[in-house]
């Protein structure tokens, strides 16, 4: 717990150093080979484990799946996943101390939940479908 908790403080610490959106190379570097964990009004939201090749795995709170890939367009990060058709854009910000959050964005507005990072570690996810997870 205490790797999470260190982990999560160490990327959000240095995300968050420089107050506004993350770049595209900057999330890449700090979210390849981990999991992420978000909250939502500080309820567990989901966690999103990154692989190389922009490859990700999205587990709801509920513990379904969905496997994905994300892609930089106009400087947000946009997730298009096998059970959407449609991509799901999002501009993550560090606020200039310790705290990183994601806002879902649509036509250029933000349209939707304001999550927070609440973790991060190294370890997969436990997904239930064959071949899904670890």
């Amino acid at each position: 717990m205490r790797l999470t908790a260190a982990l999560a403080a160490l990327l959000a610490s240095a995300l968050a150093a420089a107050a506004g959106p993350v770049t595209p190379e900057a999330f890449e570097r700090m979210s390849e080979g981990r999991t992420l964990h978000f909250t939502l009004d500080g309820r567990d939201f989901g966690a999103e484990q990154y692989f190389p090749g922009r490859r990700s795995l999205w587990r709801y709170a509920d513990g379904g799946c969905a496997w994905g890939r994300w892609y930089a367009r106009d400087g947000l990060i946009c997730f298009r996943y096998d059970l959407t058709d449609d991509p799901q854009c999002w501009r993550f910000e560090g606020d200039g101390g310790a705290g990183f959050s994601a806002t879902l964005i649509e036509n250029g507005l933000p349209s939707g939940p304001l999550l927070r990072l609440s973790g991060a570690d190294e370890r997969p996810l436990d997904c239930p479908a064959p071949g899904v997870g670890s």
